[in-house]
């Protein structure tokens, strides 16, 4: 069987139904397992009692780009959800051309606005998800 490749221009993200592809520079969807070891008389075991998931997002700055030739900006979006409801998630879905789907909710955060040299901004965040992505592959 052959490998497929897949870059990050195979990639599509998706928030709160807006895609934002042209702002994202990295994308990355981390899930960890909290697994405890427990030492009973016969030997150790393991349990795994819950996961935890982030989503780690580096994108170019997109102040002021919502509503320019369909765009949106997921600065202006994830500032103002977390100013009126930090606790309310999110839809996302971080999509594969491969078929894998990822699909969960996560917090907003605030972007942190910054600015180096000639470089172009970029804003980078970490987001709490609700719980561990589903995955569907199609």
């Amino acid at each position: 069987m052959a490998t497929t490749v897949i870059t990050g221009r195979d990639l599509s993200l998706t928030i709160d139904s807006k895609s934002y592809d042209a702002q994202a520079l990295s994308v990355a969807l981390n899930t960890t397992l909290d697994r405890q070891a427990y030492e009973t008389i016969d030997a150790r075991v393991w349990k795994t009692v819950d996961y935890d998931a982030t989503m780690d997002l580096t994108i170019l700055a997109d102040w002021g780009a919502s509503g320019a030739g369909g765009t949106y900006s997921v600065c202006e979006l994830l500032w103002a959800a977390a100013s009126s409801s930090p606790d309310t998630a999110l839809a996302y879905t971080f999509t594969a051309a491969s078929g894998a789907v990822f699909t969960g909710n996560l917090y907003p955060s605030f972007p942190n606005p910054n600015g180096n040299g000639k470089d172009a901004q970029q804003v980078t965040f970490t987001l709490q998800c609700t719980a561990k992505p589903t995955l569907t592959v199609s």
